[in-house]
């Protein structure tokens, strides 16, 4: 079991670390997002293109934070899988909808998802990404939301671990392949899994002090 550890904002403010990276990238192609859950192991170069000062004040940007107890009651009330989310993978349960990035313990670092400008713009100003604290399995856990709440603690998704050990485990939502416009040969089609939150309680593998400090990007690559 994790040991308990507690936090306040006033301690998150001293604590210097790389800040959370969300970059949104617009092209011809397709947009897609690429979420940092982990701070990345070298220097990400900022991006000169970058263009979400043109909609909003950049420096303005917040990730809230507050603590929430009944959170937990609310993924109780999830489904667990029986499976890791690399060993579901692997195992064909699922397809992801880009790539994911892991680390030498399948903790995921970093993960692509499909995401216009539009989406991205009203994610930041409404706040959707957000991070609360709650107790989960009797120990305190920080839970970061990658989309609105409703969205993120839908009764239809899941909870899945990212290893054996208890104390990292990812939202799931399952979604069919044709409401994303991919198809499958009949004989290997599968759900699509979205990664729509992230639950820790490994605060030293996924600091408060770097989700609470967001860099968003938004990108024109055409």
């Amino acid at each position: 079991m994790i040991k308990e550890t507690k936090y306040t904002l006033s301690s998150l403010k001293l604590i210097k670390e790389a800040v959370m990276k969300i970059t949104c990238v617009e092209s011809n192609y397709a947009h897609i997002g690429y979420v940092y859950l982990q701070p990345p192991s070298g220097k990400i170069p900022h991006q000169t293109n970058c263009t979400l000062n043109q909609s909003m004040d950049i420096s303005q940007i917040q990730i809230p934070f507050d603590q929430k107890p009944e959170l937990g009651t609310f993924l109780d009330n999830m489904t667990m899988l029986p499976y890791s989310f690399r060993s579901g993978y692997k195992q064909a349960k699922f397809e992801t909808e880009y790539g994911v990035d892991f680390d030498s313990s399948e903790y995921i670092t970093r993960f692509e998802v499909g995401l216009s400008p539009a989406q991205f713009i009203q994610l930041i100003e409404s706040q959707s990404y957000r991070l609360f604290e709650s107790v989960w399995h009797n120990q305190t856990c920080h839970i970061f939301l990658l989309d609105e709440f409703d969205s993120v603690f839908s009764e239809f998704n899941v909870i899945c671990r990212m290893n054996r050990k208890e104390d990292a485990y990812l939202i799931i939502q399952f979604i069919e392949p044709a409401a994303l416009g991919v198809t499958f040969h009949p004989s290997e089609e599968k759900n699509i899994a979205l990664i729509k939150g992230l639950i820790s309680a490994n605060p030293e593998l996924y600091p408060l002090s770097y989700l609470l400090q967001p860099d968003f990007e938004l990108i024109e690559d055409k």
